[in-house]
């Protein structure tokens, strides 16, 4: 059974009217991608990336309007149903590719700084996000997004190392995951 990533984008919840619509979001998703795997890690890097390639991703996605700007790109990334993102990414990276035990498998949490919320309160909520990091191939396996309020990351870490299902592997984690009571 083949997949190609436009077919688990595809099924990310597009959150934005039908009226006005200009990109299809797996569209924009896909050239944002192609654009962090070509090194581009900001919504003016993205916008960039997809101006210096357009006559291409035009041609490629059908595009009626050229590419996106940088503001379209960020007010899309801004509201993006990131639960149903990384579980489409997910579907599609176990289609794609399975880690082979010998691989040593790096997890790591990343808090995303742009989902702050009460940024003045000790209570802060934010989104992070825990990947699992293939050392030798540089593939991401496998990810999490969750909100610091409603889980933590050792937990999320133990989450992904069962959906794994591998045996005999190597995995390497922060000092935050030496605690006694997890």
């Amino acid at each position: 059974m083949e997949y190609n990533l436009q077919d688990f984008l595809s099924k990310v919840k597009d959150y934005r009217r039908r009226a006005g619509q200009r990109y299809p979001l797996w569209a924009v998703l896909s050239m944002i991608i192609m654009s962090i795997i070509s090194g581009g890690t900001g919504y003016r890097e993205f916008a960039r990336f997809m101006k210096s390639n357009q006559d291409i991703l035009i041609e490629s996605f059908g595009l009626k309007h050229g590419v996106p700007s940088h503001v379209t790109i960020r007010s899309i990334l801004r509201k993006l149903d990131l639960y149903t993102l990384t579980k489409s990414f997910r579907t599609w990276m176990s289609v794609c590719s399975v880690p082979d035990s010998s691989e040593w498998l790096a997890i790591d949490g990343k808090g995303l700084s742009s989902t702050v919320t009460n940024p003045h309160d000790s209570l802060q909520n934010f989104v992070n996000v825990v990947s699992v990091f293939a050392q030798q191939s540089g593939l991401v396996y496998d990810l999490q997004a969750f909100e610091n309020g409603k889980a933590f990351e050792p937990r999320i870490a133990r989450q992904l190392i069962r959906r794994l299902g591998l045996k005999d592997a190597v995995f390497t984690l922060d000092a935050l995951h030496c605690q006694k009571k997890l």
